[in-house]
Order: structure tokens, then C-alpha cells, then sequence
């Protein structure tokens, strides 16, 4: 008499392959459409109303059950429309230290709003990482991509100069890990920002 034979471990990488598969297809799903109206709008738009912003931040990261520290520089691009409205791309890399280091990169579309002394975003995300994290047992590396969405903000109080905010959640399935198949991050930092007026007609 023949019985089915119980999933292997090939068997259980290759469903958590394919989970990841999924993950980053939908990813790209949410995240292209807006990526793409960004990068037309700004191919199209007049060079006064490109700008660029960057800048540092620390903060907090919440992986598992232990929350870490981190520290990210991020930089972006922005086409400034009417009536305040902006179009965003943007990319962060963060950087947790500890015993067993962790890295976490995110790129972003974002719509905005703003003025002179201020904006504020919000959009999809996808994210590459490799990050330490724990369940309540044990411990072990977490290396996937996620998905979800970042609010920024900032506020300028001398010239170029001012402070920004950052807020993000995001979900990933398909990761290699035993500890933390899937799961959400969650972080929130703040720092000191930078933005650069890129118009040929200043």
C-alpha cells in the first residue's frame, strides 16, 4: 500500500522559494505603477521643479520580538507640481549594529505634499534585507525581501536645513529562515535633512 510521503526539507524551501516568488511579484504589482508615473512626470517635467533631498537618521526597528537600534542615510528625488502636490522616488539604507549586524534596503514611490518650509509622503515600498531577528525560543538570520508602505516627513527652518521623520511597515513571506518564516518590520527614525533646489530658473 502506497502512503504519501511527508513534505522534505527540499520540499519546504522550495513552497518558501516560491512564497518569496509571490511576494516580490506583488510587490512589484503595487510599487511599478507609481514608480513609473514618478519617472514620467519627471522625464516630462519643466528642470525648475526637480529637487533633491538626503540626509541621516536613528531610531528604532522592530523585527521578532526584540526591538533594535539602526541608523539609515536615505536620498531621493522629487518633481515639485502645483498647488503644493510632489511626486517621490527614494532609497534607504539601514544599517542595525549590535552583536550580530543587520541591513535593511528600501526603495519607495511616494506621493506628496508640501510647501516651502515642509512635506509630507506617503507610498509603497519593497525592501532587501538580512537582519538578525528572534521568535520567543531562539534566535537566528532573517534574509528576504518585504513589502508595504513608508509615511516621510520633514521640516526646514534654515534654508536647506531642517529635520525629517520616517515611519514604515512592512510584511515578507518566503524568507529562509526557521525562526521567522514571516512576519512584519516595523520602524520609525528621525534625523537631520537636507534638500538641494535643482532648477535651472532660481
Amino acid at each position: 500500500m502506497h502512503h504519501p510521503r511527508s513534505p522534505d526539507r527540499n520540499d519546504r524551501k522550495a513552497a518558501r522559494s516560491l512564497a518569496g516568488v509571490s511576494a516580490v511579484s506583488l510587490a512589484g504589482a503595487l510599487v511599478a505603477p507609481i514608480a513609473a508615473l514618478c519617472a514620467c512626470t519627471m522625464l516630462t517635467a519643466p528642470a525648475h521643479a526637480m529637487e533633491l533631498h538626503t540626509g541621516a537618521r536613528v531610531g528604532g526597528l522592530q523585527m521578532g520580538v526584540d526591538p533594535r537600534w539602526a541608523f539609515s542615510v536615505y536620498g531621493g528625488l522629487a518633481w515639485r507640481g502645483e498647488h503644493g502636490f510632489a511626486f517621490e522616488l527614494s532609497n534607504v539604507f539601514s544599517l542595525s549594529p549590535g552583536r550580530t549586524w543587520g541591513g535593511y534596503d528600501r526603495t519607495g514611490a511616494a506621493l506628496g505634499y508640501g510647501g516651502k518650509n515642509g512635506k509630507i509622503s506617503l507610498g509603497p515600498s519593497i525592501s532587501f534585507f538580512s537582519m538578525p531577528a528572534c521568535n520567543f525560543v531562539i534566535c537566528d538570520r532573517v534574509n528576504g525581501i518585504a513589502m508595504g508602505g513608508q509615511i516621510d516627513g520633514a521640516w526646514y527652518f534654515a534654508g536647506p536645513l531642517g529635520l525629517s521623520a520616517h515611519a514604515s511597515v512592512e510584511g515578507w513571506t518566503g524568507g529562509d529562515s526557521r525562526v521567522l518564516p514571516k512576519g512584519l518590520v516595523m520602524m520609525a527614525m528621525a534625523g537631520p535633512a537636507l534638500r538641494f533646489d535643482v532648477s535651472r530658473d532660481r
